[in-house]
């Protein structure tokens, strides 16, 4: 394997890692899913810096996964500038989630009030949608937000429509690991 490994494109080992790392979430195996997503992370940010060389574009897909990593990870950042650029191309509900929840971290209040709040219904995923809703009402109504309460409670409201997303998956004809509609 130690040649072979160098012939995977960066991106699909990115992606692969992605979906590791969000399925040892799922099963609260946190620190397998930190390894996965720093595996991921260093394989988008050599992905990004491939393309960016050739003057081309990264697919939003991967800008939505490159910036999850980093969020998990603690580079909010670096994540939300990948998920800014990622919203400015298309419409991913993903990319408003974890682009709230980086501006939240930062500390950045009115920022993540606005990424929440743009979230789109049409995603379905109605865990999701209702927590945030509470925390943007929750936002626009305090004078010093709790921003580390809102995270802790965005948190909770992935892993809990995550639950329920692998519950009506059993009685749905899509077959895939995402929601039809997360668009990536």
């Amino acid at each position: 394997m130690s040649f072979l490994h160098k012939l995977i494109a960066p991106y699909r080992k990115g992606e692969q890692n992605f979906k590791r790392g969000r399925a040892a979430e799922f099963r609260r195996d946190f620190k397998a899913a930190e390894d996965h997503f720093k595996v991921a992370a260093e394989a988008f940010d050599e992905h990004m810096a491939k393309k960016n060389a050739k003057g081309e574009e990264v697919r939003p897909s991967h800008l939505v996964m490159a910036g999850i990593c980093y969020t998990r990870l603690g580079r909010n950042e670096d994540g939300l500038r990948v998920l800014d650029e990622c919203i400015e191309r298309k419409d991913i509900p993903d990319a408003f989630l974890h682009a709230g929840y980086a501006a939240a971290k930062m500390g950045l209040a009115e920022k993540a009030r606005d990424y929440w709040s743009k979230y789109p219904l049409w995603a379905e995923q109605r865990i999701i949608s209702i927590a945030l809703r509470e925390q943007v009402k929750a936002l626009r109504s305090q004078t010093e937000p709790d921003l580390a309460a809102a995270c802790e409670a965005v948190a909770k409201a992935i892993f809990d429509q995550d639950l329920e997303n692998s519950r009506s998956k059993k009685f749905s004809p899509y077959k895939s690991t995402y929601p039809p509609k997360r668009r990536y």
